[in-house]
């Protein structure tokens, strides 16, 4: 990724990397110049000194949940065609990332936020289909940064960082946020 030179004097960068921390969203700025992360909302899952891990929570992909088994489950033939999956990043784009809001979390999975954890042991594939896509979010591959870059990128103006409820944001409605970091803005100020 590389990010912008020159942006806003409006911009603070210090106190958008004093909020990197695990459970932030990153809202791309204009300045960023990488496609992979065009009006990109992504959620940090992990973050600390050997670099950070995050999906990106509004970039939708058009493959239906069928093309993601070999042999899919009854239960993913029903629900594929309405379930949405998400490009989570760049990184391993073939690997699937789970994401739980507000339910009971899979053995393993590990607390992102209050409320929120990712990944985790599942019994049966056939579950994954089954469950509310407001509640299990899947996504394909993931965003990563190596040790300090997130925090340049930051600095060079590449990402605002927010503090929200994680929670209350997947659950609601996505439509008024999804449209990138002006849309997500907007919305924050309007709660």
């Amino acid at each position: 990724m590389s990010g912008g030179e020159s942006f806003s004097p409006d911009f603070d960068a210090d106190l958008h990397k004093h909020r990197l921390k695990q459970g932030c969203l990153l809202a791309a700025r204009h300045s960023l110049n990488d496609p992979n992360f065009g009006s990109a909302i992504v959620l940090l899952c992990r973050h600390g000194s050997e670099g950070a891990y995050g999906l990106i929570l509004n970039h939708p992909s058009h493959m239906p949940l069928t093309e993601l088994f070999d042999h899919p489950p009854e239960k993913a033939l029903s629900f594929g065609k309405n379930r949405r999956i998400y490009m989570g990043g760049p990184v391993q784009s073939v690997e699937l990332q789970i994401l739980q809001v507000g339910m009971e979390f899979a053995p393993g999975s590990f607390e992102v936020a209050e409320g929120v954890h990712l990944g985790g042991a599942w019994s049966e594939l056939e579950e994954i289909p089954s469950w509310n896509p407001k509640n299990l979010r899947l996504f394909l591959g993931y965003s990563g940064w190596g040790e300090g870059q997130l925090e340049r990128e930051v600095e060079q103006g590449a990402w605002e960082v927010f503090e929200t409820d994680l929670s209350k944001l997947l659950l609601g409605p996505e439509e008024p946020w999804f449209g990138g970091s002006d849309d997500f803005k907007r919305f924050l100020n309007s709660r």
